[in-house]
């Protein structure tokens, strides 16, 4: 592929690279056995991966091929645990205090405005999927189906959060500016994303939710850092979900990975001789499935 394609995390910036292409029927075919439709969002053979060499986000190309509201609430409707408790939620918690204006940006059905709730904080909440957000309000919770690029900049929050949305994001740039930008001086922007290094992309590139259109970026350690160069934020703290939580995920990965007949022979065996070692290990060694980013907006 010859065209030049901007980086959708930094402005006016061409440089990127390609990293890997993907076939669309085979993408749309693992949908398919998910219960979902998506050939509408693919009009070419071919899907791309690109990385920004500025900061090491990847992205996936044409933009277009990236899920809209209707994509989300189908997917909601197939996959009951879609929006469940996340280990991401109890950590950002430890962000929180009483008295805290909280924004929760894809709230979902509202359960960690209800956490916030519990714990005597003010929260509210942004949300596309009709469905999750007349639930919400059916239960109390103040959730609005509006972007965050639509707020009314005259009222900030001491703390904006979103957990599992900004790898939906295609223009990832205009989001951030946007939560930012609702943000006090001082306050705290908390991202949960899932950790793409190293071994969801790495042992499983076609990964059915980890493709548009229902992922539309992919993020790690690095290109969650380079967020400082890019917008008036500093890096307060960066934490791994511990591997021990997502073992068999992980260990299943391993097992469909192209890995050599040799390694995963080895895998096996030490995985039927000496479970509790191999786990002990493998745990040491790689990062878990999710990673939490705090920042202090300056």
């Amino acid at each position: 592929m010859k065209e030049l394609i901007h980086s959708p995390l930094v402005l006016n910036s061409n440089a990127t690279k390609l990293i890997e292409t993907f076939s669309a029927e085979r993408i749309i075919s693992n949908y398919e056995k998910l219960g979902l439709h998506v050939d509408r969002f693919f009009d070419s053979e071919s899907l791309y991966l690109f990385e920004c060499l500025k900061t090491g986000y990847r992205f996936y190309y044409p933009f277009k091929a990236i899920g809209d509201a209707d994509f989300y609430k189908d997917l909601s409707l197939n996959r009951a645990n879609y929006y469940s408790e996340r280990w991401e939620h109890k950590q950002a918690l430890k962000s929180m205090n009483e008295g805290d204006i909280v924004l929760e940006i894809g709230s979902g059905f509202g359960l960690f405005l209800k956490m916030l709730k519990f714990n005597n904080i003010s929260g509210s909440g942004l949300e596309l999927n009709p469905h999750a957000v007349q639930k919400c309000v059916d239960e109390g919770l103040d959730v609005r189906q509006k972007l965050v690029q639509d707020l009314d900049n005259n009222i900030l929050f001491d703390k904006v959060c979103f957990f599992q949305v900004l790898e939906h994001i295609a223009e990832v740039h205009s989001f951030i500016e946007a939560a930012i930008n609702v943000l006090k001086v001082g306050g705290k922007l908390i991202i949960g994303v899932p950790n793409n290094n190293p071994y969801l992309f790495r042992y499983d590139k076609y990964h059915t939710l980890n493709l548009p259109p229902h992922h539309a970026g992919l993020w790690n350690k690095r290109s969650l850092t380079s967020l400082e160069k890019v917008f008036p934020l500093k890096l307060e703290s960066m934490n791994f979900e511990p591997l021990n939580l997502t073992y068999d995920y992980f260990l299943n990965i391993q097992l469909k990975s192209s890995h050599s007949g040799l390694e995963k022979f080895c895998i096996k065996l030490l995985n039927k001789l000496f479970p509790k070692f191999l786990k002990r290990f493998l745990c040491k060694f790689y990062k878990g499935r999710n990673v939490l980013a705090v920042f202090t907006k300056t």
